[in-house]
């Protein structure tokens, strides 16, 4: 007797879920935050309080402005890491976690430009002492996502994990180095840059499409 209740192993085909809304909302997050980093460079955390204090007071409206755009960046990048989700839902939720800490630089920098008073510099040459801590925070938020890139969607997609690999990489040796007191060198540089190509190679993923893996039975 024949048991037709035994079936043959279920086929699986691979199609692709293109998201061009999600592709936008990421080349709109890069543009924004690229128009914030280039048009003035801030005090560095060696400035001395009475420079940090005068540079921020002259430039105290400007500065402002630039913070709000980086926090609509933010708002860009939540919701572009929010629509990765067919990507993988672990992608999603460290994507928001990493627009979370992207908002630590902007709010020191913020509370520099509003408190900045040349007569009373103190504050200010404390709170442009944390502005490192804020960029520490901002790059552990891209290794957690880089890693989470690279586990839960490098096998299936071998070259988006391989450059998230590397920018984990680079932003995990730049903190080291920040931790060490050792000069960042070329990371300085390579580290945000790197973060900005995974962002690009996400994007580009999403208008050409997500593979998504069907069962057919």
């Amino acid at each position: 007797m024949t048991d037709h209740s035994t079936r043959a192993p279920a086929a699986v085909s691979t199609t692709r879920f293109v998201d061009r809304t999600t592709g936008w909302l990421g080349v709109a997050f890069i543009a924004t935050l690229l128009s914030t980093e280039v048009i003035l460079d801030l005090p560095s955390e060696h400035a001395t309080a009475l420079v940090v204090a005068s540079f921020y007071a002259e430039h105290r409206t400007f500065i402002v402005i630039l913070q709000i755009l980086g926090f609509v960046a933010t708002a860009l990048l939540a919701l572009f890491a929010w629509r990765l989700r067919p990507l993988h839902p672990g992608v999603a939720i460290a994507g928001l976690v990493l627009a979370a800490t992207t908002l630590a630089p902007g709010l020191i920098t913020l509370a520099l430009a509003v408190v900045a008073d040349p007569q009373h510099p103190s504050t200010a040459g404390t709170l442009n002492k944390l502005e490192p801590r804020g960029d520490d925070l901002l790059f552990i938020g891209v290794v957690v996502f880089a890693a989470t890139v690279a586990v839960l969607v490098g096998r299936s997609i071998h070259w988006l994990g391989v450059v998230a690999a590397v920018v984990a990489l680079c932003c995990l040796v730049r903190l080291v180095l920040e931790a060490f007191g050792r000069t960042r060198g070329v990371l300085e540089t390579l580290a945000p840059l790197s973060f900005l190509t995974l962002i690009g190679s996400l994007c580009w993923l999403a208008f050409r499409g997500y593979p998504i893996r069907r069962t057919a039975r």
